[in-house]
């Protein structure tokens, strides 16, 4: 007689089948709102998601609830998603801290990219440079995403990386508005400086590249991005006349 799993034994146990489908709608998700696949303020609907993805609506959902939680989204009143609008105070932040965090991450992954690592860097980076040429935004995104994540996977602390992906999906959508002016951004293009710098070990130059390179988007859609309006600071207590 084969002993029959008690409810202790099985307690701890998950649908693996349907926890694998909705990780990978996440990840598909996440991606693709990270590289500015969906434009600020564009509707989100499972229903079309799911259709897509050929998958059945409540992953989706389940995934867009994580984006939700994780700022990437907003629900709305009826209960539809979009992505949000952000100020551009918020949207400053938020780049800023991007050059801190990848800064950082990019000295960390210094001297552990492998030979296959610096042939997907050179790739991205020629497809990079192709799509600036031919203004070609939504080319200059996957390029873009797929360079940088190149060397943040390399980047030994975990912490960093998921910090990374959450200033990423709020920063993404608004990379879209780079298309005013594409065919400029040659000169804030410094992914070449970075690889270099990897390549000789200078870590400390790689990051600072990689930093460049978004202050420099920063300054330019600071001019010609499309924001919501600024949200008033909250006054500040003074503890002294409470």
């Amino acid at each position: 007689m084969t002993d029959q799993p008690t409810a202790a034994s099985t307690a701890t146990l998950s649908r693996i089948e349907y926890q694998s489908v909705q990780d990978q709608v996440y990840g598909q998700l996440r991606d693709v709102l990270m590289r500015g696949g969906f434009a600020p303020g564009e509707k989100v609907s499972s229903r079309k998601l799911a259709a897509r993805l050929g998958t059945s609506d409540m992953p989706v959902r389940a995934a867009l609830g994580r984006l939700l939680a994780e700022g990437a989204l907003v629900q709305n009143a009826n209960g539809t998603f979009s992505v949000p609008l952000i100020s551009l105070r918020k949207f400053q932040e938020v780049m800023r801290a991007r050059a801190l965090l990848e800064r950082e991450a990019t000295a960390e992954a210094c001297g552990l990219i492998d030979a296959a690592g610096f042939e997907e860097l050179r790739d991205a980076a020629k497809g990079l440079a192709q799509a600036i040429s031919a203004n070609a935004i939504e080319d200059y995104l996957d390029h873009n995403q797929r360079l940088k994540f190149a060397i943040y996977r390399f980047c030994p602390s975990q912490t960093l990386q998921s910090l990374i992906r959450l200033m990423w999906l709020q920063a993404g959508p608004f990379l879209r508005h780079l298309n005013k002016g594409l065919d400029r951004m040659h000169e804030a293009n410094f992914h070449d400086v970075a690889i270099a710098a990897l390549e000789r070990g200078d870590g400390k130059a790689a990051g600072e590249a990689i930093a460049r390179d978004i202050l420099s988007g920063m300054a330019f859609l600071s001019t010609h991005g499309e924001f919501a309006e600024e949200e008033p600071v909250p006054a500040t207590t003074d503890p002294e006349t409470d």
